[in-house]
Parts: structure tokens; sequence; C-alpha cells
């Protein structure tokens, strides 16, 4: 008797667990045929560059004027050519990048303020590019290259004289007055017209003959532009800058247009967009 009502227990406690399983699994089919799949969620529609630009607790974009304010500050000031200056120029921030040809002449109302480019020099330029040339040939002169300087600021009479007498130089080697000037001007700015007239250059001198074979000017091609120095008048740039290839004459403009002229092989013209 006892094992029979063991054995009734145990097919009622199967037949319980056998009723429960089938009601899960109707419930459980239940639910994929009609619940949570119904529930839509909406997302914010958001590009793949603005989700990388977009960061937790910062604005979502940046203003017009803070971008605008972005853009002054690490883009390359424009040059308005109409009516350019010289003399307003180098009153300006961009003093360093003054572009002085006979298009844009100084006259010879400037006076700069002058220091010479190196100690008891006679030599002199502007005090703010006298500060980087000496620098500079005090690094060069720790590894035995010594950059001479023989010629800096010319006054503007100064300007004249040499001007007039490379045109005399020419005439009496036959040339007619014309093909004279115009072989000087390949040579040398006329009065007023020249960058040395603003102290922005400095001219270069070796004991050894043709400067371009040098030490010196080796040194002056690797480094010039970590003092702000560029070769003014490369040898192909002739047809640009107008003036024959001057391997000795060294203009300023700052580290880091010096730098990136350097790199992209251009020219003061070419830099300041004046070609």
């Amino acid at each position: 008797m006892k094992k029979r009502r063991l054995k009734i227990k145990l097919y009622l406690l199967i037949s319980l667990v056998v009723i429960l399983g089938t009601l899960l699994i109707l419930y459980a089919a239940l639910c994929r045929g009609k619940g949570y799949n119904e529930i839509t969620v909406v997302l914010p529609e958001t590009t793949t560059e603005e989700a990388v630009t977009q960061a937790p607790g910062k604005p979502e974009e940046p203003t017009e004027e803070s971008t605008t304010l972005a853009e002054e500050t690490t883009a390359k000031p424009p040059v308005k050519w109409d009516n350019y200056n010289p003399q307003d120029e180098l009153a300006g921030e961009n003093w360093m990048l003054t572009l002085i040809s006979k298009k844009y002449p100084l006259g010879k109302t400037y006076s700069p303020t002058l220091a010479p480019v190196t100690e008891n020099s006679t030599i002199t330029a502007d005090s703010r590019v006298a500060e980087a040339y000496k620098t500079m040939y005090a690094d060069a002169l720790k590894q035995n290259i010594v950059l001479t300087p023989y010629a800096g600021y010319c006054s503007y009479n100064r300007q004249k004289t040499n001007y007039d007498n490379k045109v005399n130089a020419f005439t009496l080697q036959g040339m007619t007055y014309e093909e004279a000037v115009a072989n000087a001007e390949k040579r040398i700015e006329p009065a007023g017209s020249s960058e040395n007239g603003a102290g922005l250059s400095v001219d270069i001198v070796s004991a050894s003959a043709g400067f371009a074979s040098t030490a010196e000017f080796k040194w002056l091609t690797e480094n010039a532009h970590n003092y702000g120095f560029v070769l003014r008048y490369p040898e192909d740039k002739v047809e640009i800058t107008g003036m024959i290839y001057q391997p000795w004459h060294w203009r300023y403009v700052g580290v880091d247009a010096a730098t990136e002229m350097k790199n992209n092989n251009q020219c003061l013209e070419e830099y300041l967009g004046a070609v």
C-alpha cells in the first residue's frame, strides 16, 4: 500500500513539472510573437564626423564667432596689393614680410632703428634683424663658420650712388643707357626700391672666392631658416624676383615664414602671392 502511494505522488510530481514546463514554453512563444519587439527606440541622427568631434559636456559645434577667430589666428594674413605701401607694412606686426621692390618702393623718408649686426661691426640693420643675425653668427662660429657681414642697411643717398655707378659702368662697356639700366636693375634696385633701405637684409662675405661654393654658404642653406633668414634671390627664381642669383644676400622674414619658404622652395614673392 505504501509503495503504491509513493508511485502516485511521483506521477503527480512529474505531471506537475510537465505542466509547468509546457506553460513556460507557451509564454516564451507568446513574448516572441507579440511583445518586446514592438517597442520602437528613436536614436538621434548623428553623422560620423559629428560623433568624432562632439564630446560630453562640450558644445556640439563651435559658434561662428569662435570659428572665425581660429581661422584668423592660424592663417597667413592676406596681402592687399592694391595701394600696397611698404612703409605702412613696416609699421605693422608682419613687418618682416614687407616686400620692397621697384614696383613697391619704400621711398626716401623711411628711417629704421638700427643696430650693429655683430659686436663692434660698422654694418648695421634694423635692430630686430640685427638681434637675429647676432644669434645666428654666434651659433655658426661655434662650428667654425664665420658669417662675416659686409653690407646691411643702405641709406637712400647711398643707394642712388651705387645705382648710378652701376649704370655708368655698363655704359662705359659700350651699352646704350637703356641697356645699361636694364642690366643694372638685375643686380641692384634703383634708389628707394631696395630692401636694404629698411635694414631687412645682410650681405655675407667669405675669405674664399665664389661664395656659393663655401662652407659658409652650405651652413646657411641648411640652418639660416632656423634664425629667420632666407636666400632672397635664389638661382631658380630669377624670372620671379627679376634679380640675378645672389648667394651672399640673406633676408630676414621670421622663423615661421623662413621655414615654410624653405620647405616649399619658395622665394618671398611666391610666399606672399605677389607672382
